[in-house]
């Protein structure tokens, strides 16, 4: 009888564990899903996002950041004409951090306008001296810059 009593009490608590075992699964399942859909989610903010991280990595010589935000077929065209691949700048901007220690990035002013299509992404800066575009696509959850153009600004 005790045997009896004893299996039924450990069969109710298997059960219980089993129900709350589902109940976690299922939320935790529910919190990926919109975690993913939030991550994945290509908008204004995470252009914005990729901007101020790539102005930071450049700013600081941060080569891995630079690797990761950049397309493999990255060019940038200066405002003389002169176009720069992705290992160039990544060149360019550990020699800048050497040159400059302990500098940071402003963020991106509100003078710069970002516009959405779909899965790419136009960066319009507008400074006194020149202005650029940056061109973004996203893929795999992140926003990476394809290709940047600027203009010097005649006064």
């Amino acid at each position: 009888m005790q045997t009896a009593r004893t299996h039924l009490r450990v069969s109710r608590i298997e059960g219980r564990m089993k129900n709350t075992t589902v109940i976690a699964l299922a939320c935790a399942i529910c919190l990926a899903s919109v975690t993913a859909r939030a991550a994945i989610s290509p908008d204004q903010a995470g252009v914005r996002d990729a901007e101020n991280r790539w102005s930071e990595a450049f700013v600081t010589g941060n080569a891995a950041a630079l690797d990761d935000l950049l397309d493999s077929d990255y060019v940038s065209v200066g405002s003389s004409g002169q176009p720069r691949l992705k290992n160039e700048i990544v060149q360019l901007a550990v020699k800048y951090a050497k040159a400059h220690p302990g500098q940071h990035a402003n963020p991106l002013p509100p003078t710069s306008t970002i516009r959405v299509i779909g899965d790419a992404a136009v960066v319009q800066h507008h400074n006194p001296d020149e202005n650029s575009v940056d061109v973004f696509y996203f893929r795999e959850g992140h926003w990476r810059a394809w290709y940047s153009q600027h203009t010097k600004v005649e006064k």
